[in-house]
């Protein structure tokens, strides 16, 4: 996964003495010079008070149980590897007809009430709680998609009213305390990628049959922080004292005494208050920002800005517009086109997002490490194909089209909003109207049929490219994705060869196919895919962050520069 780092110096003596002298926790030096102790914080673009895994699932709910709650895998993006967390190993069938998870030994949950009694100690049968509660229709569950079309039994677990987890999905099987076997559908072992999504980390069965739907409230995970309160500032986190990771130097994690995820007031306080260093790093800074909020390298050198590290990644958020295909009048194939061939994807990264967007002209995936085009590279905008796809459409001219958005006005969001409005009107004499509503009700008006045409977006739940096509597949059992206007049997022949598939070079075939029904069909219009930035003041060293946004910071030290 691409990326640069952008040091900018400097930080002057006094400046770096007198925060120094305004540290509250005494600090000691660990090995490799590591550093204990400290407090690091940072504003979270969007409160949330959602502390539940399953139930995350935006970025910023994801963020704020990450530093509670543990995954089973991780995925290295340096060398594209599965990392093994809670557990220590896996291995699958010949056939692929199951793969068995060994789970981590030595492994506890935090200090709660809901133990008194009881042990603590990470098992096979907590994680078969939190996989079948990943398969339910609980209200709380939110990521019922993400594990169905791989496991069986899983389906018919989800579409139970009342599920019932003493028994479970017939799939997830407990054969000990330390290892749990995943019965498959399919053949591929992208299972193991899945299990890397954060809203899919593991929770206590033990805490959950205690608090019930309160376990909301009492977030209880083996992660490196222990929930230690929330109100209307934030939330705050201290340090777990039991964590079972160490470090390659051989010290025990974490190295931060306390981690607070702030609730920003304004963009000004969120950017005062890391500039006077009292939080650690900012995120959703549009790049071509980062000199005017910091200055240039001259002034770096001149001692009037702060010692920073900016992170840069191609991201696999993926912005898009999408139809309602099953009524009039997106129903019509020749309008989707005329749409399709009339905007200019170049344009809209280079004129409003400053060319830090990449735009999607190959169609709905990114290039990434876990997927190869293999077609033809060209640009989808054509305005006079676009015209003799309008000529051939049901549109009338006076026919009024519109676009439901939920933009912040006068954002680079929405300012290219404005923009394609106005190509389309006078490229293709379309009578286009942007209607703004908030989010929630954007989403009400698509679900009840008002909203034919939206804005949307969408970050990829696991590094792999079925992930951006799930959406759009649907079995002869139950429609699994999200735009549920859309069927193509020739789309999701695709999608079970692949799914069937495998060979990485034969899977990712059936990938390019899939993504090329899609450009014919034109359900959706992929527009472009945002890059990442966050910016960490340097004092804060092994801060890690992945392409999918969640921040990292079990292994993260304050060390100021000397």
């Amino acid at each position: 996964m691409s990326k640069f780092f952008s040091y900018i110096a400097v930080f002057s003596f006094f400046f770096i003495c007198a925060c120094s002298s305004t540290e509250t926790q005494e600090k000691s030096i660990a090995k490799a010079g590591r550093v204990y102790g400290g407090n690091v914080s940072y504003f979270a673009r969007e409160r949330t008070d959602n502390l539940f895994p399953m139930s995350a699932r935006s970025m910023y709910d994801q963020r704020a149980v990450a530093p509670v709650f543990e995954t089973l895998l991780s995925f290295n993006e340096e060398d594209q590897s599965l990392v093994s967390n809670l557990i220590s190993s896996y291995r699958f069938s010949a056939e692929n007809s199951y793969v068995d998870l060994k789970i981590r030994g030595g492994v506890s949950f935090h200090n709660d009430a809901c133990f008194v009694n009881k042990t603590r100690k990470l098992t096979a049968r907590d994680v078969k709680f939190t996989l079948d509660f990943s398969c339910s229709s609980h209200a709380l569950n939110k990521q019922g998609l993400l594990l169905t079309p791989k496991i069986i039994g899983a389906s018919a677990f989800l579409s139970s009213d009342s599920p019932d987890f003493n028994t479970g999905v017939s799939g997830i099987q407990v054969l000990s305390d330390s290892i749990l076997r995943l019965h498959l559908i399919d053949s591929t072992q992208t299972v193991l990628k899945i299990l890397t999504h954060q809203s899919l980390s593991v929770v206590s069965k033990t805490a959950y049959e205690f608090y019930k739907e309160q376990i909301v409230k009492h977030p209880i995970g083996t992660g490196p922080f222990v929930f230690n309160r929330l109100n209307t500032e934030g939330i705050r986190f201290t340090k777990n004292v039991n964590y079972w990771r160490i470090d390659d130097h051989g010290n025990r994690l974490p190295f931060i005494d306390t981690l607070d995820l702030k609730f920003k007031t304004t963009d000004q306080e969120v950017f005062d208050k890391f500039t006077s260093q009292q939080t650690d790093l900012l995120s959703n800074i549009p790049i071509n920002e980062i000199n005017s909020l910091f200055g240039t390298l001259i002034d770096a050198q001149e001692g009037k800005n702060i010692l920073h590290k900016v992170e840069h990644k191609k991201g696999l958020k993926v912005n898009l517009l999408e139809f309602d295909c099953s009524r009039p009048p997106f129903n019509d194939l020749n309008l989707r086109k005329a749409i399709y061939h009339a905007i200019d994807r170049d344009k809209i990264c280079r004129d409003y997002l400053f060319g830090e967007g990449s735009p999607a002209n190959m169609g709905l995936l990114p290039s990434v490490p876990f997927f190869n085009y293999t077609g033809r590279i060209t640009r989808p905008f054509n305005l006079s194909l676009a015209k003799s796809y309008l000529r051939k459409s049901k549109y009338k001219k006076g026919d009024t089209l519109s676009l439901y958005i939920s933009t912040l006005i006068g954002s680079p969001e929405d300012q290219w909003c404005e923009s394609l409005v106005n190509e389309l009107k006078r490229g293709l004499n379309l009578d286009l109207k942007l209607v703004r509503l908030p989010f929630k009700e954007k989403q009400i008006a698509i679900a009840n049929g008002q909203a034919t045409a939206w804005k949307s977006a969408f970050i990829s739940d696991y590094p792999d490219a079925e992930s951006f096509l799930m959406p759009y597949y649907a079995n002869t059992e139950t429609k699994t994705g999200n735009n549920l206007s859309f069927e193509s049997k020739a789309f999701d022949k695709k999608m079970d060869e692949a799914r069937a598939e495998i060979r990485p070079v034969v899977r990712n075939a059936h990938f390019n196919a899939c993504v090329q029904i899609l450009n014919d069909k034109a359900p959706i219009i992929p527009l472009y895919f945002d890059d990442l930035v966050v910016v960490f003041n340097l004092r804060l060293r092994g801060a890690i962050v992945n392409s999918f946004g969640i921040i990292d910071l079990s292994g993260a030290y304050l060390k100021p520069i000397q």
